[in-house]
């Protein structure tokens, strides 16, 4: 029989939460380096090794499969969220094995990948970026099978049939880049109202993050937010450029548009250049395309805020161990102990280097040095 496990707060782990954004707007996570030239080599990040103790890991844990069901894998975040998966599991000696199906943002085709998972009898599902609420038949099955669920960005970490969602709150990032935004906008434009307008989706758990930035700019009397709308999934970069070139072509003293997914800001920031306007673009973690057009001057893509997408793996693991060992990973852990995340801006665009994420995108904080302390724990955390 496994131990019970006890909740550990750990120093480091505490050490790396982050605050709950207020009406600041301001995130701090992790270690910022002094640079001043866009072309510093990224810092060289210790390798995660096999956990000290990893062999102590029950063996109860190890080999297992998991079924991972994608959004869409269009979206490269997803990508490297499954790779921080396989990272962690690699460090801790679990030698998991990761199946993935791609929904292409079908409600029916994740169905059929929780459907094909539940028969193949994989050791768990994990749902990424998938709307629960579209699935609770296809749980249930894999409830009577005893198959765990659990998920990053499943739009609803309290389901009763989902284990656990270790997901960052959307609202903390969006309020961190609203008021970057409207900050931005009112220093450049000291007089006269600043025109705003929203590409939007229609993704449940992102409402947190419209709402964010419809409040914020009630605090600001000078921003009008003059229109929105949502993408379409089937075409996101397409229907982002015909949102923002009708918008463009309504409104010919938009000075901002503001995108909350991140494959939309970049195609927003090419529409713009297309057009030759001096618009800005605030959007969230827009991918390695994102990156680059942060990094280049002419580029509108303003500002966008980079959430440590390793960190949420690594407890993502944690999280399934906790289960796997007859515990239950505590729900509302992604509150207590949120995952670190910054605004970047094309001032601070060399810090996104990619040093430390397991996919060699982005950012993480305190270059992953978390990592190896957070894993070496497991050995002891789940012994046989």
């Amino acid at each position: 029989m496994h131990a019970r496990l006890t909740r550990h707060p750990g120093p480091l782990k505490r050490g790396l939460a982050i605050a709950a954004v207020a009406a600041t707007g301001l995130a701090l996570a992790g270690c910022t380096k002094d640079s001043a030239d866009d072309e510093q080599a990224a810092p060289n990040t210790p390798a995660v090794s096999a956990a000290a103790g990893a062999d102590k890991i029950c063996g109860d844990y190890k080999n297992k499969t998991i079924g991972v069901v994608h959004l869409t894998t269009a979206d490269e975040n997803e990508a490297t969220l499954v790779t921080a998966l396989k990272e962690a599991s690699t460090a801790a000696g679990l030698d998991w094995t990761f199946k993935e199906a791609d929904s292409q943002g079908s409600a029916e085709k994740s169905q059929q990948a929780v459907s094909t998972f539940v028969n193949q009898g994989v050791d768990a599902i994990f749902l990424m970026v998938v709307n629960t609420r579209d699935l609770q038949a296809q749980l249930e099955d894999a409830k009577d099978a005893g198959i765990p669920v659990f998920g990053q960005w499943s739009f609803s970490e309290l389901d009763p049939l989902l284990v656990q969602d270790y997901t960052p709150i959307p609202a903390a990032d969006a309020s961190a880049l609203a008021q970057q935004m409207f900050s931005t906008l009112y220093l450049e434009h000291p007089e006269g109202d600043i025109e705003v307008a929203l590409v939007n989706t229609d993704l449940d758990i992102l409402a947190a993050r419209n709402a964010a930035v419809r409040s914020l700019a009630e605090l600001y009397p000078r921003v009008q937010l003059v229109d929105s709308a949502d993408i379409d999934f089937t075409d996101i970069s397409g229907s982002t450029k015909r949102i923002v070139d009708g918008f463009m072509a309504k409104y010919p003293d938009l000075d901002a548009i503001w995108t909350n997914y991140p494959v939309a800001g970049p195609a927003a920031a090419q529409s713009i250049l297309a057009a030759d306007k001096d618009i800005k673009v605030f959007t969230h973690v827009a991918q390695s395309e994102g990156i680059t057009a942060l990094k280049d001057p002419k580029n509108p893509l303003t500002a966008m805020p980079w959430l440590d997408f390793d960190y949420e793996s690594y407890h993502s693991v944690e999280g399934m161990l906790t289960h796997f060992a007859g515990e239950e990973p505590d729900r509302l852990e992604g509150y207590q102990d949120p995952v670190p995340f910054k605004v970047f801006t094309k001032d601070t665009a060399q810090e996104i280097t990619g040093a430390g994420v397991a996919a060699g995108i982005g950012w993480t904080s305190q270059d992953g040095l978390w990592k190896q302390p957070l894993v070496d724990t497991w050995g002891s955390k789940f012994p046989c």
